[in-house]
């Protein structure tokens, strides 16, 4: 992968970040009734909590004590708890670093946004504000146009992603916690913030970290001076110079692409650090993302032609190896290396393109076969083909031939 081309910067994130959070899931599977005596420092006796107790957890991190108080989401014997907190974060605490724990009354309280806010205007250089949407809270040091611009952004797409899956029969639920925004003024403010969650953050312009739950980007705009940093200017005068850059397209596909995934963790479509195939949750990503330049907010509507996957994809289709699909579906291997990402991803975007268009009704009861695992629970490679098989067929050679023919087709 070349750090130096768009496509490479805008997935080298994925490459990088996504081995981390699978090495997190592999921390969970379900524990209902019983568990090692050792879990608990404080007692050998004493029950452990069922899943989706409020607790309150003492451990060690790092030879630092920390506290944690939030909602039990899974448990594994071997490796620890997973813990859902009042600012939406997901934290890992492994046996071994377990101090004390705590069972508490009542539920979990989310943050409200404005607090929410003020905690993550800390971690921002000093002067940046924030702006509140119906289901956004988007903390920027950029222009106020540009925030506004990313919120409307974000905002129109919440509404399609709804939209779009009511009409394919799949019920979502409203979003948990506020759905936070980090957009920074310049690329070294950016990679400031997001090398302290993940190695490579010089290669990206946007991601959505499912552990914290947030996703961050930077001002496109002023990177390359186009409009001076800060500078007040009229929403459309903004498109029209983010129009002018060879880049557009990319830039605002990378702003709907990251939203879009958190759009998807938190409305129930998807599980935070679940079970998700790669190729699946990419491939949604790249269908909702699809840009157009001509509307007034960059971005049209859901289920375009997604032109830059199409490309890479018409190229892919000259010398495509007959166990592709397979492949794709077996293991995330190709879409996290350099050499085969460009193709990969495109893949990703048309088989999910393709199933969405033929199979609506088979896709959504794939979907919901996958968000019914346990946070946790990995499913082997032989597993993951025939989840997809109970869905979609046996026969994954006419389902492959067909898709190929489909996607040649397609406009």
């Amino acid at each position: 992968m070349s750090a130096q081309t768009h496509f490479g910067q805008y997935w080298a994130m994925t490459k990088l970040l996504l081995p981390m959070l699978v090495r997190s899931m592999l921390v969970f599977s379900m524990l209902v009734f019983s568990i090692r005596d050792a879990v608990l420092a404080q007692s050998e006796t004493q029950p452990i909590p069922p899943v989706g107790s409020l607790l309150k957890i003492s451990f060690e991190e790092d030879k630092e004590l920390r506290t944690v108080s939030g909602e039990l989401v899974a448990i594994d014997p071997q490796m620890g708890f997973l813990v859902l907190d009042a600012d939406g974060h997901l934290t890992v605490i492994a046996h071994s670093e377990l101090k004390r724990l705590e069972e508490l009354n009542g539920a979990l309280a989310p943050t409200p946004a404005k607090d929410l806010a003020a905690k993550v205007l800390k971690l921002m250089p000093a002067g940046s504000k924030h702006l509140t949407t119906d289901h956004f809270v988007v903390c920027y040091n950029t222009s106020d146009t540009y925030a506004r611009w990313n919120s409307d952004l974000y905002e129109r797409l919440y509404k399609g992603f709804y939209r779009f899956w009511k009409e394919k029969g799949v019920e979502l639920t409203n979003p948990r916690f506020p759905l936070v925004a980090v957009v920074f003024e310049t690329k070294e403010n950016y990679i400031e913030y997001a090398s302290k969650e993940f190695q490579g953050a010089e290669h990206t312009i946007g991601y959505y970290h499912q552990s914290t739950n947030r996703l961050a980007s930077y001002d496109l705009t002023g990177v390359e001076g186009l409009i001076q940093p800060k500078a007040q200017v009229l929403r459309s005068e903004l498109l029209n110079q983010i129009a002018s850059r060879p880049q557009a397209e990319r830039t605002v596909a990378t702003i709907v692409h990251e939203a879009c995934h958190q759009i998807a963790f938190n409305s129930g479509l998807q599980v935070r650090l679940g079970d998700n195939p790669l190729w699946l949750s990419e491939g949604l990503a790249t269908f909702f993302e699809s840009p157009d330049l001509t509307n007034q907010n960059g971005w049209g509507g859901i289920g375009k032609i997604n032109k830059h996957n199409y490309g890479n994809l018409s190229k892919y289709f000259l010398a495509r190896p007959a166990d592709s699909l397979e492949k794709l579906l077996l293991d995330d291997s190709r879409l996290r290396s350099g050499e085969t990402m460009s193709a990969a991803y495109a893949e990703a975007w048309g088989l999910t393109y393709y199933l969405l268009k033929s199979k609506p009704k088979q896709f959504a009861s794939y979907m919901k076969s996958i968000r019914e695992k346990t946070p946790g629970q990995r499913s082997t490679p032989k597993e993951r083909i025939e989840l997809f098989r109970e869905s979609f067929g046996e026969d994954l050679t006419k389902l492959d031939r067909d898709f190929v023919r489909f996607m040649l087709n397609a406009r």
